[in-house]
């Protein structure tokens, strides 16, 4: 007797686990009124009729297969298991509680930061037009994830309770196959031109004497050329070629690639190329990106005066906490995929989270990282503050003064710092001036023979 059926009063049972039936006809089990109980395990089920199969077997009470959304096939019975999949539930598309809280939190997060640096950038008078255009692609696919997170939450809610009559239809549907393509062409748009942020960061920083300049006309084409890459990985799944099959996309209910449970499904040579090859190449390069551009730092530390190891410190830290994202966004992905492929089994639940919580984070972080964090942006969105509620500024004095503690506002590097200037400061404020225009002039090396410190020059806007 099946371990299930323990303690359960059933007058017939059937059961037919392990006997290799993949599919059968409508009304096999027509005849068989009086059976109670059913078990199907092991059997590798895969083209079933649709609709309510078994639904001549009246009496029948309990059913199990290996797959939840097999009991579609038998709608009227009292208990139908497995449940779930770990992420969908015969109830529910989200079966979690937290995890219908989190899609929508994560799709807000997403969309308001992006929505936010998208119009910022263009509202805000930018001294760089190239990196403000690389940033604004940035914007623009992980945009594009928050959509893809709302549009899972809205059907989620539209299904509540009565996922199950859904499920087969809602995996099939071109709205899957559209969300499949929104989130594939998302995270791989967003990780091409991170990779691209950090090549045009990388340059500015460790090889600033070299770097030629950069045209808006080139910035287009490349980012031309990865949305056009992006694009073909994300749509080859949906053409209709047969080396994807008919549901590529619609593997699970939230339409993810991933094929975590069934890392060898048709065409996982397309997916484990994505979310292990590319992605991983991407992570590396950046990671060493950043560690060479940290050791640039601190090797130019030696020729700077002590004041601006301070700032130093500020750069290493934001560096690290952009690799640290990033590690937390796809490593966890590319991991899981390599241990599916190994043939370990991997929790149920674990795609849930892969898929709602840890895929997004770039997403909701990126505005923050590369725009409302970044010391230029602070600048000028204060100084538009500043222009629009006309408040007074006073301007340097290199004169005496009678009242020895006057405030001024200075701009200096990017930041806004207060300042006490007396009678006596006034070559303090020169030294100051002097400093700048010596760091400005230290990036491009107009006057000066040996290669200059570099620790931001303004072509890289940290």
């Amino acid at each position: 007797m099946h371990p299930s059926y323990k303690k359960r009063y059933i007058d017939i049972e059937m059961i037919l686990q392990d006997n290799a039936m993949e599919s059968f006809e409508p009304g096999t089990f027509s005849n068989l009124v009086s059976v109670e109980s059913l078990c199907l395990k092991g059997n590798g089920l895969s083209e079933l009729p649709e609709g309510d199969v078994f639904g001549d077997m009246t009496n029948l009470q309990y059913i199990y297969f290996d797959e939840f959304r097999q009991c579609s096939l038998a709608l009227h019975v009292r208990q139908c298991e497995p449940k779930g999949d770990g992420i969908s539930s015969v109830e529910h598309l989200l079966d979690s509680i937290v995890l219908r809280i989190c899609v929508w939190v994560m799709g807000l997060l997403a969309c308001a930061g992006n929505i936010l640096v998208l119009v910022g950038r263009y509202v805000v008078k930018e001294p760089n037009r190239v990196h403000s255009f690389y940033i604004k692609n940035l914007s623009l696919s992980d945009l594009l994830m928050g959509v893809y997170l709302f549009i899972i939450a809205f059907y989620d809610a539209s299904f509540r309770g009565t996922y199950i009559r859904h499920e087969t239809s809602w995996r099939r549907s071109w709205q899957c196959s559209f969300c499949g393509f929104l989130s594939t062409l998302s995270s791989e748009a967003s990780v091409l031109t991170l990779t691209t942020i950090t090549l045009d960061r990388y340059c500015s920083i460790v090889h600033p004497l070299t770097l030629k300049e950069r045209t808006f006309r080139a910035a287009a084409g490349v980012m031309a050329t990865i949305w056009t890459f992006a694009a073909l990985l994300a749509l080859l799944p949906v053409v209709g070629l047969a080396y994807y099959g008919d549901n590529f996309y619609g593997s699970n209910g939230m339409c993810l690639p991933l094929h975590i449970h069934d890392p060898y499904a048709k065409a996982w040579e397309h997916s484990a190329a994505i979310f292990i090859g590319l992605n991983l190449v991407a992570f590396m390069f950046i990671a060493y990106a950043y560690i060479r551009m940290i050791i640039a730092i601190q090797e130019s530390r030696m020729s700077l005066r002590s004041t601006q190891e301070k700032q130093d410190r500020i750069l290493v830290k934001r560096f690290a906490f952009i690799v640290g994202t990033d590690f937390l966004c796809w490593m966890p992905v590319i991991i899981i995929k390599v241990v599916a492929l190994s043939g370990v089994g991997i929790d149920r639940t674990l795609y849930a989270w892969l898929a709602v919580f840890v895929l997004p984070v770039n997403s909701a972080l990126n505005p923050i990282l590369y725009t409302l964090a970044t010391k230029i942006f602070k600048q000028q969105v204060v100084k538009m503050v500043f222009n629009m509620s006309r408040w007074p500024v006073s301007q340097p004095r290199t004169g005496t003064d009678s009242n020895p503690s006057n405030s001024y506002v200075m701009l200096y590097r990017g930041r806004f710092q207060t300042a006490q200037m007396s009678t006596r400061t006034a070559s303090l404020w020169s030294h100051r001036t002097r400093r700048l225009s010596m760091d400005q002039r230290g990036v491009y090396g107009i006057a000066q023979s040996a290669p200059p410190p570099c620790t931001c020059p303004p072509t890289c806007e940290i």
